[in-house]
């Protein structure tokens, strides 16, 4: 590679290569010996599979900067085309068609119906592949150290559904694709000052200023369990399958772009960046209700107007279950008639998630939990076009009769604003 030492890159070719082959000796062992593999054996996998990946992502990083280098020159020529930049997706827009628009899969046919995640699963967990003779094709050379590498048009469609299903995206976040190990994005950090000029006058120069958040890709392990009859009841073009899988994916990403600590390998979530308000209530929390001595709506109203307050415009609040109930069961004094929540909240909705605990210790309270209020496309969860599955055979089929597979997915969670968001603490009932 151009700039680069050769031996660097056949170093990490070599690192890569080992840790493929150790994963791939222990899964052979155990399939070998006709059984899952064990506690110490799956810790061992799952440690050399992180290692491929992690130098995977390094030759991904030498290649960008390669293909950067090369572009750079180009734009340098006259009459050189632009490079292509970056591209994030809203909440309206699907992975699925950002990847076929970018050439990473043929779209389907007349001839050719689209593929079926639900016949893929089948198939890979079965081996009866009748009627997925599409799905078994793609399925052919997927096989890496950590299982089968999902086919492009199967694995947007799985990412699309578990986005669908994550409550921080129904609110709004930003998805970026990923196509390489590590991305970076540019964001604005200061808008600058307009001023009155008089005449003649220099004029005072407040530019916008920039710096950048860059993604790297961790990887998040989910152990899905289907159950034998929803294998074999489930007729095989309706997504059963695909949208309990995807559900399952979304809890967790909900989790980390809420909750998550930012010690590696975990991402960072809102509550744990660095310039998000962070609102106590009480040395040991307060009640939400009843109207008049606890909470009532004024702590959204005070949130809403502190979203407000930085320059941005809040879309969503976040909950859990038992908050949105007792927010619900808030009622006038006198008539003990519900209370309708006031107009300054008109226009933004509530979205509960059970990723929220609601038993956090806050002084001498046990039972606290977390409202977040944003503007929520202001939450970047950078997300990998590709994901693996690893099918294991034998336990779950044994134990519970059903099908169990480890999903490998590839993500990180940022702010484009910190300060677009305002975290509640210590909220009880």
């Amino acid at each position: 590679m151009r700039g680069v030492p050769v031996s660097l890159a056949e170093r990490i070719r070599e690192r890569r290569d080992g840790a493929r082959t150790a994963a791939e000796e222990i899964l052979t062992r155990a399939a070998d010996e006709t059984r899952d593999l064990t506690g110490e054996e799956m810790a061992q996998h799952g440690r050399h599979v992180v290692e491929e990946r992690e130098a995977s992502d390094e030759l991904d990083r030498l290649r960008d900067e390669q293909i950067a280098e090369l572009r750079a020159a180009a734009v340098r020529r006259p009459g050189a085309a632009e490079p292509a930049t970056g591209v994030v997706l809203t909440r309206d827009q699907s992975m699925h068609g950002w990847a076929q628009q970018r050439g990473l899969f043929t779209p389907a046919t007349a001839d050719e119906p689209a593929p079926s995640f639900d016949r893929y699963l089948r198939g890979l967990a079965t081996g009866d592949w009748t009627g997925a003779e599409h799905e078994r094709s793609m399925s052919e050379g997927t096989l890496t150290a950590g299982g089968h590498l999902v086919p492009s048009p199967l694995s947007t469609q799985i990412i699309d559904i578990a986005r669908n299903a994550s409550v921080v995206q129904r609110a709004g976040a930003t998805t970026v694709p990923m196509t390489a190990g590590t991305l970076k994005l540019a964001r604005l950090t200061g808008e600058g000052t307009p001023a009155w000029k008089t005449e003649n006058a220099a004029i005072t120069g407040a530019d916008m200023t920039f710096d950048a958040v860059t993604f790297t890709a961790r990887t998040l392990v989910r152990l899905v369990t289907l159950s034998v009859e929803l294998f074999e009841d489930a007729p095989s073009d309706d997504g059963v399958i695909a949208r309990s899988f995807g559900a399952q994916l979304a809890l967790e990403l909900d989790r980390a772009a809420l909750l998550g600590t930012g010690t590696a390998p975990e991402p960072r979530g809102i509550l744990n960046q660095t310039g998000v308000t962070l609102t106590a209530h009480g040395a040991n929390g307060s009640l939400i209700g009843p109207l008049g001595t606890g909470l009532g709506y004024d702590f959204l109203i005070d949130a809403v107007a502190a979203v407000r307050g930085a320059n941005f415009e809040p879309n969503a609040q976040i909950d859990a279950p038992r908050t949105e109930a007792s927010l619900a069961k808030l009622k006038e004094a006198t008539t003990n008639a519900y209370a309708a929540p006031p107009a300054s909240l008109a226009g933004i909705p509530r979205y509960a998630t059970k990723q929220i605990p609601i038993a956090l210790t806050v002084g001498t309270s046990t039972d606290a939990s977390y409202v977040f209020t944003g503007q929520w496309d202001q939450l970047l969860i950078g997300i990998r076009t590709n994901f693996t599955l690893k099918f294991l055979a034998e336990r779950y089929l044994a134990d519970t009769l059903s099908y169990a597979f480890l999903a490998y997915l590839r993500a990180d969670i940022q702010l484009a604003q910190p300060a677009a968001f305002v975290v509640d603490t210590g909220v009880r009932g």
